[in-house]
């Protein structure tokens, strides 16, 4: 007899069970017909954004004349920003598959993920724009006819870039002042490290015309010396 209750009680819930999952079956597929979408849209506007990069406005190429391609350290420009145009796609849609199917712990995440999502593609596309511009600066300053260019140069890269990286991550609503701090002891010790280097280097290369001098001046000097004594 109480075999048979175990049995009822068994039987009971694998029904509860099996009619519960025969009731979330219209919800799965409208969730993996939601994810399918997803895809699909997410794959037309990717390759939209990347066609209408390179195509029409031609920023590759563009970046490429300007030698600025590699400043990305080898990512391509347009790939880059058509991938994230593609993500947020999925992104979003598979938050409305999460919350199609009302899974009580994914759902607020996803929501979350969702509305942080803009602000994570805002700083990356800051931090893109700082890699470009601190390119830029350096092939300017290398251009240039001044002494140190090329170390100047770097150094400037490497500020700007800096600068950037904090403002993506105040972008992103990442604490970044534990970084600033960093960045100023950085900097501080660069440009203490290139006057240092700069002041030997001008000394070294002038010294042949430095010479000269001093030699004359001490001459002046000892003479002076001499008629004082008389």
């Amino acid at each position: 007899m109480a075999f048979t209750d175990i049995f009822s009680v068994l039987t009971e819930i694998l029904d509860q069970l099996i009619s519960k999952f025969i009731a979330l079956i219209p919800d799965l597929i409208m969730a993996l017909i939601i994810l399918i979408v997803g895809y699909i849209v997410g794959r037309l506007v990717g390759a939209g954004v990347n066609i209408f990069l390179t195509k029409i406005i031609g920023l590759d190429k563009w970046l490429e004349r300007k030698k600025l391609d590699k400043a990305a350290y080898g990512i391509s420009i347009s790939g880059f920003i058509s991938g994230i145009a593609k993500w947020y796609i999925y992104i979003v849609f598979i938050g409305a598959a999460i919350s199609h199917l009302d899974i009580a712990l994914l759902t607020p995440f996803m929501q979350d993920v969702v509305t942080y999502f803009p602000r994570l593609i805002a700083g990356a596309v800051v931090l893109l724009i700082g890699l470009i511009a601190g390119e830029w600066i350096k092939r300017k300053v290398i251009e240039t006819e001044i002494l140190f260019r090329e170390v100047i140069g770097d150094f400037m890269k490497i500020v700007i870039i800096a600068i950037f990286i904090v403002m993506s991550l105040s972008t992103m609503m990442i604490d970044a002042t534990p970084l600033l701090w960093f960045i100023a002891i950085i900097v501080a010790g660069i440009i203490l490290t290139l006057s240092i280097a700069i002041g030997i280097g001008v000394g070294l290369a002038l010294k042949d015309e430095i010479k000269p001098l001093i030699k004359k001046l001490v001459e002046q000097l000892s003479e002076g010396k001499k008629d004082k004594e008389d």
